[in-house]
């Protein structure tokens, strides 16, 4: 009986070991997330706060810019830095505010 439940809690602590990992990912933030109001929004493009962003295509942000518009405070994922030419808009959220 014994053997029988230390083998159980091996393998519970095991699985609980390898299973955590993958929720650490799930959660982590691909890049920076940029808050402020929409100033402008032209096709694949959009301008909060007076920076604008490209939005990459097929992503999150691509399908929900449609649902937006100019005066909006939304909150902006970005794919890497807020600062890098390079980042792009990944997804786009009202910004909830209390």
């Amino acid at each position: 009986m014994k053997a029988k439940q230390a083998l159980l809690g091996w393998l519970a602590c095991t699985g609980l070991a390898l299973g955590g990992g993958g929720i650490a990912m799930a959660t982590a933030v691909p890049g920076e997330i940029v808050t402020g109001q929409i100033v402008t929004i032209n096709g694949n493009m959009i301008n909060v706060g007076g920076k604008i962003f490209p939005i990459a295509a097929g992503s999150a942000a691509y399908a929900a810019v449609t649902n937006f518009k100019p005066g909006q405070v939304v909150d902006v994922q970005l794919d890497g830095p807020a600062k890098s030419s390079s980042s792009h808009a990944i997804n786009i959220t009202l910004h909830w505010q209390d």
